[in-house]
């Protein structure tokens, strides 16, 4: 189809309970959304397209899992590499930057996604294919140590990744896919432990927060149906 694609799980179940949420495809919907470029959103038979009938798959762009993006023939995955392939086709990659800042650029994504992988798998201590449900009491021993110990290490380092270039954004005045991942970064974080995100130390990171939520394109989103909850349940 010409219309972009977001493959990703079913947000809600049947009686419109939060299943996935918005998860990781949260980090390409805000792509989207603040470029102004239409997408539809697939879930259908996302199982059978990732797992069991894999010849549904374009030969020439295999992909391993959700979330993924598919227009025409190319479908690209791996959540910070679809942000970036997003971000190049919509103007919101440093692409006239030198490579060093290019290379600070997607550093910072790729610790975006480093800080929320290791995040979720506090929460899916003994399998990670296992609901968090099915491992609760496994989990919270992790849980508190990440709370305690990793997440204000992370915040931290992320508070000076952003004072490293003074300015509105991560690269100073230049508005980049940087800062809607590190949106949705402080979003989960904020949502999924309320208890510590007073006490976190980053003045910076927390107005740059609504700064970015402020931005039009982006409250029109968080204002619309469009815009799914986070599970709660997986750092997602």
């Amino acid at each position: 189809p010409d219309t972009w694609q977001l493959l990703y799980w079913p947000p809600y179940d049947a009686s419109r309970d939060v299943t996935a949420g918005a998860g990781r495809a949260e980090y390409l919907r805000v792509i989207f959304e603040e470029a102004a470029v239409p997408y539809e959103e697939v879930s259908a038979d996302i199982s059978s397209y990732f797992w069991s009938r894999l010849d549904l798959q374009s030969s020439a762009f295999p992909v391993l899992a959700p979330p993924a993006v598919h227009r025409g023939d190319v479908v690209v995955a791996q959540t910070p590499v679809a942000a970036k392939f997003l971000a190049v086709h919509f103007g919101l990659y440093p692409a006239a930057a030198p490579p060093e800042i290019q290379a600070r650029a997607d550093q910072i994504v790729a610790t975006v996604h480093e800080y929320i992988a290791e995040g979720r798998m506090a929460f899916l201590p003994v399998k990670n294919t296992m609901s968090y449900h099915q491992q609760v009491q496994a989990a919270k021993p992790y849980i508190d140590a990440f709370k305690a110990e990793r997440l204000p290490r992370y915040m931290a380092h992320f508070e000076r990744l952003f004072l490293a270039a003074p300015g509105p954004y991560f690269l100073g005045d230049a508005f980049i896919y940087v800062d809607l991942q590190a949106l949705v970064m402080l979003q989960v974080t904020k949502f999924q432990w309320p208890d510590a995100w007073p006490g976190l130390d980053v003045p910076n990171l927390k107005a740059l927060l609504e700064r970015l939520e402020a931005r039009p394109r982006i409250a029109a989103y968080l204002a619309s149906p469009r815009k799914h909850s986070f599970a709660g349940d997986s750092f997602m």
